[in-house]
């Protein structure tokens, strides 16, 4: 059996860094920000509307272009079967692993916490009874399935909130010490399914609350976002660097 770092490394040709947030770059998700604006409109959209009940941070491994290999990946691990799925679920958990064994402490520096207590995912709202991502982070992943609880829900109305940050979209079980969440999702698209999720579990008590998301989604054809996935890919992947530090650590 190839081990995490053997795994991962298959993924090396086709992860694409994300750009650190600056002049262009929402400082939120990571993806292209007009110029001027710290933000891109939607992670300046759901800070308006969740004020504090936002994520303390928000962590893509890499970016996903819309028609490219890793993007194909994420949504073949949960929309096939059998030894397919099982294929493309092992390899993102490892990719996931690795990540987190390098870059954790990294992300808990930043959200001013020593560490996260609980480990949670973004359920889905699509009415699917049991999420891959469930599996990958509660049972396959050996550095989150020892701190991974069950605590999100979807709400009746989930889905009518369509791709809106609300509070209303998730309901979580209680977190009465004030812990700190590490949350993880598969995809960031527009950031609120993941952003309602935060702001459910901070409203159940929750402390500091991460998102780790495997993929940040980009369309190349909509506006600079073509230009702005070439600049991060002149960027050569290297597992030592995440987002919120300049140069390899880890």
């Amino acid at each position: 059996m190839a081990s995490v770092v053997e795994r991962s490394d298959q993924y090396a040709n086709f992860l694409v860094a994300p750009l650190p947030a600056g002049q262009g770059v929402c400082q939120v998700c990571h993806g292209p920000a007009n110029q001027g604006f710290r933000t891109c409109w939607r992670c300046g959209r759901a800070a308006q509307q969740l004020g504090t009940g936002a994520a303390d941070a928000v962590v893509p491994i890499s970016l996903a272009p819309k028609h490219g290999q890793y993007a194909n990946e994420l949504w073949r691990y949960k929309n096939t079967q059998g030894h397919q799925r099982q294929y493309f679920q092992t390899g993102l958990t490892a990719v996931l692993w690795r990540f987190l064994a390098l870059h954790e402490a990294c992300v808990a520096e930043h959200c001013t916490v020593p560490g996260f207590d609980v480990v949670t995912i973004v359920p889905s709202t699509s009415g699917r009874s049991v999420h891959p991502l469930r599996d990958m982070v509660a049972e396959i992943s050996g550095v989150t399935r020892r701190r991974y609880r069950d605590l999100l829900t979807p709400t009746q109305n989930a889905q009518a909130l369509g791709r809106e940050a609300s509070p209303a979209r998730y309901s979580s079980g209680a977190l009465e010490n004030g812990e700190a969440v590490l949350l993880i999702d598969d995809t960031w698209t527009t950031g609120g399914h993941a952003q309602s999720a935060a702001a459910a579990l901070k409203a159940a008590g929750a402390g500091r609350v991460a998102v780790v998301v495997l993929g940040r989604h980009l369309n190349g054809t909509y506006g600079d976002t073509a230009a702005h996935i070439e600049q991060a890919r002149m960027r050569r992947y290297d597992w030592k660097v995440c987002v919120l530090r300049d140069g390899p650590h880890g």
